[in-house]
């Protein structure tokens, strides 16, 4: 029983770091066309992924217009990292806490619920909030 458990532990991890991988290395353009739709990705398509995964509810980041107390403030503890580490926050948030913040808070299966595409969405609309005055 435990064997399979560290097995699932480990497959969920490669997982995670494949995500990370297939995404860090990938160059972006913030107005890149959605295949699915024949049309430039937008900041709200970003958003509703976000409103999408209940992120708001526990972080805040202004330009969701978020105000969430329980994990960090989005803004601070993002900027100045880069495309990576956000998407790794993300599908694998235990790899490194913010000041503050322990580990173990923020849900880790984000990995199997967002569909690539959305992470994408979601990583450039908090990259655009994170960077904006």
């Amino acid at each position: 029983m435990r064997a399979t458990i560290l097995a699932a532990g480990g497959l969920a991890v490669a997982g995670a770091a494949m995500t990370i991988a297939a995404f860090a290395g990938a160059g972006h353009d913030d107005a890149a066309p959605d295949a699915a739709v024949g049309r430039p990705h937008t900041a709200a398509d970003g958003l509703n992924v976000w409103i999408a995964n209940g992120c708001g509810s526990c972080h805040t980041f202004k330009p969701a217009g978020a105000t969430g107390s329980l994990a960090p403030d989005l803004q601070q503890t993002l900027k100045g990292k880069n495309r990576s580490y956000v998407m790794q926050s993300i599908v694998a948030p235990d790899a490194a806490a913010a000041p503050g913040y322990g580990t173990g808070m923020m849900p880790d299966d984000f990995a199997k619920r967002i569909a690539p595409a959305d992470l994408e969405l979601m990583t450039d609309f908090i990259l655009a909030g994170v960077r904006a005055p």
